[in-house]
């Protein structure tokens, strides 16, 4: 990816990223595609007009938010970091485990700059590009990939909490003011974060049957169809177990209620400098709002969330708030861009920067042999 930006030379590297790249070029074709669609739909010269008298003032609280916001998820990554085994430091280096009873180290600057390198990978389909920040690490640690990779599910498991908390306790503080007649129907909603809640809470018990579950795995290493994959599935649902123990889920929760919470404040910002009367009502509602919208891009698994997302701010914000019109348009508009767009920009910038650093040779080597291994055998490229 990173090297096709700048068209490197090695045709080799390029076949070899190509195909990521390309999911990522889907994805942002796709949530450009729901934008210009929001543009049209909401008349672009009213859009305009509105956007025009937006204050620019409010656009610095705005970003500074969103840089909290990734601190906040930052924090949870780095958090899981350690519970995996590899320690962050402010000295010494980034390198693998100097003894199988010692921890891999990674420096906070290499680790802080991989995370935020990864920030586009949410627009891939799926967000299956985010495999390469595992790979990624994996050869500045050494760290499997099957040690790492339950890192992505269990930052989207504490940010589906953290929202659902959130969501749950603004319906709880203003439930008149959210649940009223309107294109909602309050059912839904009600129904909506009660099934999502008790998936996850189903996910989390789930994973909490260690014995049954690792008995399952190896009844099912006896197969032949299997039998190579059970050291891998043991070592995938030991770090997806040591991940979710309630002692780290309950402060990287905490993290994740402050990334959303310093959204939620951000679109309370946009809503005001887009005429809506600043209130305490209002900002519980946009919260509400915001929150329901990351739930229902979550299900909808389309690049960086677009559609679900954009749908239903436009549906919400009519039928809770009462704004319509050029208004809704610009605060849909909006929040796409900061919600998305703003993050994966920073994210192509630092990825290009510390391109030699990040992607080397060895990691496009990696991401080779699991191509060839997929063609051979999906299920061991799956693990």
């Amino acid at each position: 990816m990173i090297e096709y930006l700048h068209w490197d030379r090695s045709q080799s590297n390029y076949r070899r990223m190509r195909k990521y790249w390309n999911q990522m070029l889907l994805g942002m074709a796709f949530v450009a595609t729901v934008l210009i669609a929001v543009v049209i739909v909401g008349d672009a010269r009213s859009l305009a007009k509105r956007l025009e008298s937006f204050p620019v003032w409010y656009f610095l609280p705005i970003i500074v938010l969103k840089v909290m916001n990734w601190l906040f998820s930052y924090l949870e990554w780095h958090y899981f970091l350690h519970v995996i085994g590899v320690n962050p430091v402010l000295k010494g280096p980034t390198a693998p485990a100097p003894h199988p009873d010692q921890p891999a180290t990674i420096r906070v600057q290499d680790s802080l700059i991989l995370w935020m390198a990864s920030l586009p990978f949410i627009l891939s389909p799926g967000k299956i590009a985010e495999i390469i920040k595992a790979l990624a690490l994996k050869n500045l640690t050494g760290t499997p990939i099957t040690r790492s990779a339950p890192i992505i599910f269990a930052e989207r498991l504490v940010d589906g909490i953290a929202v659902v908390l959130l969501v749950g306790a603004s319906a709880g503080i203003a439930s008149d003011a959210i649940f009223t007649p309107g294109d909602v129907s309050p059912s839904y909603l009600r129904g909506v974060l009660i099934g999502i809640s008790l998936f996850m809470l189903g996910l989390i018990v789930l994973i909490q049957f260690r014995g049954i579950i690792q008995r399952i795995i190896t009844v099912a290493g006896q197969l032949p169809i299997v039998q190579h994959l059970e050291n891998p599935l043991r070592t995938l649902y030991d770090s997806s177990y040591d991940l979710v123990k309630l002692r780290h889920l309950m402060p990287t929760t905490v993290f994740g209620m402050g990334a959303y919470f310093t959204d939620c404040v951000g679109f309370y910002f946009m809503l005001v400098g887009l005429g809506a009367n600043p209130s305490g009502e209002l900002f519980v509602q946009a919260t509400f709002i915001l929150g329901f919208s990351i739930v229902v891009s979550a299900i909808s698994a389309m690049p960086g969330g677009a559609g679900g997302r954009e749908i239903t701010i436009a549906v919400l914000l009519s039928s809770i708030v009462g704004m319509g019109g050029a208004a809704n348009s610009a605060a849909v508009l909006m929040i796409g861009i900061f919600q998305v767009w703003f993050g994966a920009l920073v994210g192509i910038i630092i990825a290009i920067v510390f391109r030699h650093r990040l992607f080397p040779a060895s990691l496009e080597r990696e991401l080779s042999a699991l191509e060839e291994q997929h063609n051979d055998d999906p299920a061991t490229a799956a693990v």
